[in-house]
């Protein structure tokens, strides 16, 4: 459990260094330059393991959508939410583990169930409560929807990799991985050649925070959260999946003097928590 309260930890901080660190960073960039570093740090890995893998265009489709579709939403939402809301970005992907109970049901063909319907309406219903103090809904909106979408390719594509390890159960793990984030890196720098800018004046300082982003929270961040999953019971991994959101909240309090109104943020996460439990 240890190493998924680490990966937790490390992965909150991200939240807050894409609003605050790198908001002079073009967001196609941000997601194009992480996912690469962190399939040179899988690619090295890999060679040092000397482990030959297959080349498997599944594993590449997958990652393009898992960790390349996800982090282009993921960090074009920042932009729609303004300064001391970076909380509501953290708090937002806790709809996570249910994109990934409808996706497993949907592309196995089976019905959605009213449970299902009621959680969709609590998250909506919570997120409305959420926003009592923002003044512009547009953009609000915007950037929840944007994380919606973020949050359904992550579920995604995590079906699809479960799916794919059921046939390839002893495959390599660095090397399943480097080739997932071959696929991320593609898409992110397509996108980043079509939607991004030029050029970007990069300071030392964004230098550090996008390779702390690549190496260590992508990177030996998803490594870790693998070997900690395999150690703990699936209802402890459920559990850990949502420790970042809290935690996030706190780090924000914490660092970068984030105020919440908890008098329409409580009641907004309770609803958020029913969701997640009834799916």
């Amino acid at each position: 459990m240890r190493y998924l309260v680490l990966v937790s930890l490390i992965w909150s901080f991200s939240f807050g260094i894409i609003k605050y660190e790198l908001t002079n960073v073009d967001p196609f960039f941000i997601s194009y330059s992480r996912n690469l570093i962190a399939l040179i740090f899988f690619t090295c890995v890999s060679i040092y393991q000397f482990k030959k893998f297959k080349w498997d265009m599944q594993l590449i489709f997958i990652g393009a959508i898992q960790f390349g579709l996800m982090y282009i939403f993921y960090t074009q939402s920042y932009q729609y939410f303004e300064e001391g809301q970076g909380h509501l970005i953290a708090t937002f992907t806790i709809t996570t583990p249910i994109f990934v109970s409808i996706a497993d049901k949907y592309f196995f063909k089976n019905k959605f169930t009213y449970k299902e319907c009621l959680a969709i309406f609590l998250v909506i219903l919570g997120s409305y409560l959420m926003r009592y103090n923002i003044v512009n809904l547009r953009d609000y909106w915007h950037g929840f929807l944007l994380i919606q979408c973020a949050n359904f390719f992550f579920a995604f594509g995590q079906i699809l990799f479960k799916n794919w390890n059921r046939e390839n159960i002893n495959s390599n793990i660095v090397a399943n991985f480097s080739q997932l984030f071959l696929g991320a890196t593609l898409i992110t720098f397509i996108s980043y050649l079509l939607f991004g800018p030029a050029s970007n004046e990069l300071t030392e300082t964004n230098k550090f925070f996008i390779l702390f982003l690549g190496l260590i929270a992508s990177g030996i961040g998803f490594l870790l959260w693998n070997v900690g999953a395999t150690q703990v019971s699936s209802k402890r991994l459920a559990i850990a999946n949502n420790l970042v959101v809290p935690l996030a909240i706190l780090i924000f309090f914490t660092f970068w003097n984030e105020e919440i109104d908890f008098r329409s943020f409580l009641p907004g996460i309770a609803l958020f928590y029913i969701a997640y439990r009834i799916t």
